[in-house]
């Protein structure tokens, strides 16, 4: 029993590089170029092959044929490489990527949201619950007009409240 349990552990070992990599690959959204196997650019042939090896569906805006927006709001399948993804609060975006470049209503009859856009080409809706509650619900990726500045530093582990917002 004891050689089984080596070997299964031996062959783990040796495929979890391979499995990293695939991992990170296959699920970062990148500002100004794509959501996992989907790119800018690409045409709708493409995305529907790369529909078949994404871990989540993803939407596509087209012009003249290429994808030139594309939007999630699978929590958890997709990230940035700072971890910001569907179903976390808006902090750590705030934290990394600091105040959004423009800021535009998304609100619903019954919810406050807004599209929080950046110009190095991401752009976070958030939507607001009671009592202060916030995520965000859905990311885009399109062409950047201007540069995305990240923050080098690892955020805190108690990220204030955003005052006013959710209220």
């Amino acid at each position: 029993m004891l050689r089984v349990a080596t070997w299964s552990l031996i062959v783990v070992l040796a495929l979890a590089p391979g499995i990293a990599s695939a991992f990170t690959h296959h699920e970062l959204i990148v500002p100004n170029k794509g959501i996992g196997p989907f790119q800018l650019g690409m045409t709708a042939a493409a995305v529907q092959a790369a529909r078949r090896q994404a871990v989540c569906g993803v939407t596509a805006t087209y012009k003249d044929g290429k994808v030139t927006r594309l939007e999630t709001n699978c929590g958890g399948a997709f990230h940035t490489a700072e971890w910001v993804q569907v179903g976390g609060g808006p902090g750590r975006m705030l934290w990394f990527y600091g105040d959004p470049d423009r800021v535009v209503d998304s609100s619903g009859l019954d919810y406050q949201a807004h599209w929080m856009h950046y110009n190095g080409g991401i752009a976070f809706r958030v939507i607001y619950g009671g009592y202060a509650t916030s995520l965000i619900q859905a990311i885009a990726v399109f062409p950047g007009s201007g540069r995305f500045q990240v923050r080098p530093a690892p955020p805190p582990e108690e990220i204030p409240s955003i005052p006013g917002v959710g209220e």
